[in-house]
C-alpha cells in the first residue's frame, strides 16, 4: 500500500498548468467573460453535442479545466485534502482508478442531465472521492452513531460550500451529483459486496463505464446539428449578398438556397424525441426557418421582376422575425473577436441620432401648425439636423405615404410611395437624390402603369393601361392614360423608350388641355389652354425652376454677397438641391457635394437670403413645387 500521495500532486500540477496556460492566453485569472467560457470550451470542456459528436476525449480533458482562479483553488485544496488522505490508504493505482471513475461518472451525468451547458473542473471527481470516503466510513462505522453524525455534518458543510461556489462560477451540479453517486457506488461494491477489489477488474469497470458514452441518447446532438445547419445557411446567404456581383448570379444562388431551407425544416420535423426544455425553442426555430425561406423567395422574385414592391413583403417577413420570441438556447459557440467593439460602435453611432417627427403642408414645406399639416414624417436626425436612416412619411390620418432611407438628408436607397387609398404609386431607388435603375409607377387602382429605367438617359420600357393591357412594349408603342372616371387624360407615342412626336392632353371634362411636341424625350414646343380659355406657349425650360430675375442676376447676387470662410480648402464647389415652392420661396436645402462645413453653411445662407425663384410650370401654366439645383464656387 502506498505511503505517499504522488499522483495527487501530479493531478494538482496538471490542473494548475492547464489553468495557467489558458489564463495566459485569455489574459484573465477570473475567466468569467463569455469569451473565456468559449476558450475553455475550445480547450476541451464537456458539452453534449461536442462530446457525443465525435470528441469523446472531452469527458477526460474537462476534468483538468476550470472556470477561474477561485474555482481552481477550491478544487485543488479539496483534492489535496482528499488525495493525501485516500491515496496512501488505497495506493496510487487504485486511487487514480477511483478518481477517474468518479470523474467519468460526473461527465456522463452532465451529458445526460444538462442542456447545452459547457462543464469543466475536477469537482465531479472530488465529489466522487468524498462519496467514496463517506460510503466507506458509513459502512465501516454503521453502529457508531456519534462518528456517523460527525461524518454527515462534515459532508453537509462540504456540500454547502461547493454549492455556493458552483452558483458563483456556474459549475455543473449534475456532474457533482453524478460523481458523488459514482463514489458511493464504488464504496458499496468494495466495502459491502467486496467486488472489484483487484485493480485489473476495477480498470475493466472503468473502461465499461466510459464505453456507455457511445450509447447515450443523441437528441441534443441532432438538434444541435440542425441549428448549425441554420447558422451555416445564414452565413452562406450573407456571403452571397456580399460577394455575388450580378443579379443573375445572385438569383441562381438564392434559388439553390430554397431546397436547403426545405431540407433543414424536414430534418427538424423528423426528430422523434426532443427534450421537454427544447420544445419552445423548437417551435421558434421551425417558424424561423420558414420565415428565412419566405425571405429568400421574395428576394428571388424581387430580382426576377426587378421590382422593389417586394420590399413590403420583406418588411412583413422582417416584422415577423422581430415578433419571434427569443431562443433560450442559442447554440452558436463561435468566438467573435470584434463583436463587443462592433456593438459599442453601433451604440455610439446611434447615440448621435435623435428621433424626430416633422409636419408638412400640402406642398411638403415644414410647418409648426399641426392642424394645417397634410403629412408628417417619423425618422431620425443627426446633430446637424439632417435626416439619417429609415424614414416613413404619413398622411395626416396616419396612413403611410412613403418608406425610404436617407443619408445626410439625401434620398439614398429604396423608396416606395403609396396613394391615399392604400395602393402603390411608385417604387424605385435613389442614389444621392438621383433616381437610378428601374422605377415602377402604378395606376390609381394599384395596377402597374409603367416601368422606367434611369441611367445616362431615361428609358420607358413598358406601359400598361389600368386593366393590365400592354400599350408600350420594349420601349415602343402608343400610350393612353385615363382619369378614374374613364375620361381620356393623355395620349402619345414612345419610340425606343423615349417620348416622340405629338402628345395630347385633356381636362377631366374632356376639353383639350395641351398639345406638346417631343423629340427624343425632350419637350420642343407646347401649347396649353386652361378651363377659362387662356392659352400658354412654352418649351422645356418651363419644366424647371428659375431665378425670377434670371440666372445672370442670380450669379451676380452670389458674387456680391458671398462671404468667403476663413477656414476652407483652396477652391472648390458646393453643389446643393432645394425645393422651390409655388410662391417662389425655397426650403429643404440638401448638400449633394460639400466643400467644408463653413462653405456648406454659407451656400445655404446665400439661397435662404437670396432672390425668389420662379417655380416649375406644369404644361406651361400651373405652378408646382419643384426641385432646384445650383453650384456655388469658393
Amino acid at each position: 500500500m502506498g505511503k505517499t500521495a504522488i499522483s495527487t500532486y501530479i493531478l494538482i500540477g496538471i490542473n494548475v498548468l492547464a489553468f495557467g496556460w489558458l489564463a495566459l492566453q485569455q489574459q484573465s485569472l477570473m475567466m468569467n467573460s463569455s469569451h473565456d467560457v468559449l476558450a475553455i470550451l475550445n480547450a476541451g470542456a464537456n458539452l453534449n453535442p461536442f462530446t457525443l459528436g465525435g470528441q469523446p476525449w472531452r469527458i477526460i480533458t474537462s476534468m483538468f479545466l476550470h472556470f477561474g482562479i477561485i474555482h481552481l483553488l477550491v478544487n485543488m485544496y479539496a483534492l489535496y485534502v482528499l488525495g493525501t488522505l485516500l491515496e496512501p490508504a488505497l495506493g496510487t493505482t487504485r486511487f487514480l482508478l477511483v478518481y477517474f471513475f468518479c470523474g467519468i461518472a460526473a461527465g456522463l451525468a452532465s451529458l445526460l442531465f444538462n442542456l447545452y451547458t459547457p462543464s469543466a473542473g475536477a469537482s465531479g471527481a472530488l465529489f466522487g472521492l468524498f462519496g467514496y470516503r463517506l460510503g466507506a466510513e458509513v459502512i465501516g462505522n454503521f453502529h457508531d452513531r456519534q462518528k456517523l453524525l460527525s461524518i454527515f455534518l462534515n459532508f453537509v458543510v462540504f456540500v454547502v460550500i461547493n454549492a455556493f461556489i458552483a452558483t458563483s462560477v456556474s459549475v455543473d451540479m449534475a456532474g457533482h451529483i453524478g460523481g458523488f453517486v459514482g463514489g458511493l457506488f464504488l464504496a458499496a461494491l468494495h466495502f459491502r459486496l467486496r467486488w472489484f477489489i483487484k485493480k485489473k477488474y476495477l480498470a475493466l469497470l472503468l473502461v465499461l463505464l466510459a464505453s456507455t458514452l457511445f450509447v447515450l441518447p443523441k437528441d441534443q446532438l441532432r438538434y444541435y446539428q440542425i441549428f448549425q445547419r441554420v447558422l451555416k445557411a445564414e452565413d452562406h446567404t450573407d456571403e452571397l449578398y456580399k460577394n455575388v456581383t450580378t443579379n443573375s448570379e445572385l438569383k441562381d444562388s438564392l434559388n439553390a438556397m430554397i431546397p436547403v431551407w426545405d431540407s433543414i425544416a424536414s430534418s427538424l420535423n423528423a426528430i422523434n424525441k426532443i427534450p421537454f426544455q427544447l420544445s419552445a425553442d423548437t417551435a421558434i426555430l421551425r417558424d424561423y426557418i420558414q420565415l428565412r425561406r419566405q425571405e429568400t423567395f421574395y428576394r428571388i422574385k424581387q430580382i426576377e421582376r426587378e421590382s422593389y414592391v417586394y420590399y413590403d413583403s420583406l418588411e412583413i417577413v422582417n416584422g415577423k422575425f422581430r415578433s419571434l420570441p427569443e431562443l433560450t438556447y442559442v447554440l452558436n459557440y463561435k468566438i467573435i473577436e470584434t463583436q463587443q467593439e462592433l456593438e459599442d460602435t453601433i451604440a455610439s453611432h446611434n447615440a448621435l441620432l435623435e428621433p424626430a417627427r416633422v409636419y408638412y403642408d400640402e406642398h411638403w414645406k415644414e410647418t409648426s401648425d399641426i392642424n394645417a399639416a397634410k403629412y408628417y414624417r417619423i425618422g431620425q436626425k443627426d446633430s446637424l439636423g439632417r435626416w439619417q436612416g429609415v424614414a416613413i412619411d404619413y398622411y395626416k390620418n396616419g396612413d403611410i405615404q412613403m418608406k425610404g432611407k436617407y443619408s445626410k438628408d439625401m434620398k439614398d436607397g429604396i423608396f416606395i410611395y403609396y396613394s391615399d387609398h392604400h395602393t402603390y404609386e411608385s417604387a424605385g431607388r435613389y442614389d444621392k437624390e438621383q433616381p437610378v435603375g428601374k422605377w415602377e409607377n402604378f395606376h390609381w387602382n394599384g395596377s402597374l402603369e409603367s416601368e422606367v429605367f434611369y441611367g445616362d438617359q431615361i428609358f420607358t420600357a413598358t406601359v400598361f393601361d389600368s386593366l393590365g393591357n400592354p400599350q408600350v412594349v420594349n420601349g415602343n408603342g402608343n400610350a393612353k392614360r385615363w382619369y378614374s372616371s374613364g375620361q381620356l387624360a393623355e395620349e402619345g407615342r414612345y419610340k425606343n423608350g423615349r417620348k416622340e412626336g405629338l402628345w395630347y392632353g385633356f381636362h377631366r371634362n374632356g376639353r383639350p388641355y395641351y398639345k406638346e411636341q417631343y423629340r427624343d424625350n425632350r419637350l420642343i414646343h407646347g401649347v396649353s389652354e386652361d378651363l377659362d380659355g387662356r392659352r400658354y406657349v412654352y418649351d422645356y425650360l418651363s419644366e424647371y425652376p428659375f431665378p425670377e430675375k434670371g440666372m445672370p442676376a442670380f450669379k451676380k447676387y452670389i458674387t456680391q454677397n458671398k462671404r468667403e470662410p476663413f477656414y476652407k480648402p483652396s477652391h472648390g464647389k458646393v453643389k446643393l438641391t432645394f425645393t422651390v415652392g409655388i410662391d417662389g420661396s425655397t426650403w429643404n436645402y440638401v448638400i449633394i457635394q460639400g466643400l467644408s462645413p463653413e462653405c456648406d453653411h454659407e451656400a445655404v445662407r446665400l439661397l435662404k437670403e437670396g432672390p425668389r425663384w420662379r417655380p416649375a410650370l406644369l404644361h406651361g401654366q400651373e405652378k408646382i413645387p419643384s426641385q432646384g439645383y445650383v453650384e456655388i464656387d469658393f
